[in-house]
């Protein structure tokens, strides 16, 4: 199952079309919306964003 933040890691990307817009959003670092994008795609089995 997905957490509340990992829907909001791809909310905020899909809404700023960059992994750094979603960062500057969410007050984090790129690098930490890209892991938990990968963790969401491995979850997932696919592509997630």
């Amino acid at each position: 199952m997905w957490s509340e933040y990992a829907l909001e890691v791809v909310d905020a990307v899909a809404r700023g079309g960059s992994f750094s817009a979603a960062a500057q959003e969410l007050h984090r670092v790129p690098s930490a919306i890209s892991y938990t994008v990968r963790q969401l795609e491995k979850l997932a089995g696919g592509t997630a964003v």
